[in-house]
């Protein structure tokens, strides 16, 4: 789009009333006003909905070593090596939490939950997000 007498043509933004995803999250959003299958209290008794919407993330034992641990051989600087490992790994979203809560008590790491279940939205409305 060329502005007055500027010599660079600048790129429309793109807003994010834009994309069709807000448009259906509007959608989403007027039928959980008007449904009242889709009350929060019917939701919340949705036991597999609840278990689908909740995400457990661990940290890497060679995160939580730190930076400081030395090591006996040390990549060249810049090469990528299959060692280095992510510093956050994701679980299973929710599923056989349950067993996974002892492990996690006997490994040095962090876990990170997320629990949406409590928000008014269904998988497909998260999707959108």
């Amino acid at each position: 789009m060329f502005q007055g007498n500027s010599r660079v043509a600048h790129r429309p933004s793109l807003r994010c009333t834009d994309v069709p995803e807000f448009t259906a999250l509007q959608r989403s959003a007027m039928e959980f006003k008007s449904d009242p299958k889709l009350h929060l209290k019917h939701l919340l008794a949705d036991a597999f909905r609840c278990q689908g919407l909740i995400a457990v993330h661990n940290t890497s034992p060679a995160f939580e070593d730190g930076p400081n641990k030395k090591t006996n051989t040390e990549p060249q600087r810049g090469a990528i090596t299959k060692d280095v490992p992510l510093f956050l790994r994701r679980a299973d979203s929710g599923s056989n939490i349950s067993e996974a809560i002892p492990r996690w008590k006997t490994i040095k790491q962090r876990r990170i939950i997320l629990d949406y279940s409590r928000q008014h939205v269904t998988g497909e409305t998260m999707e959108l997000l």
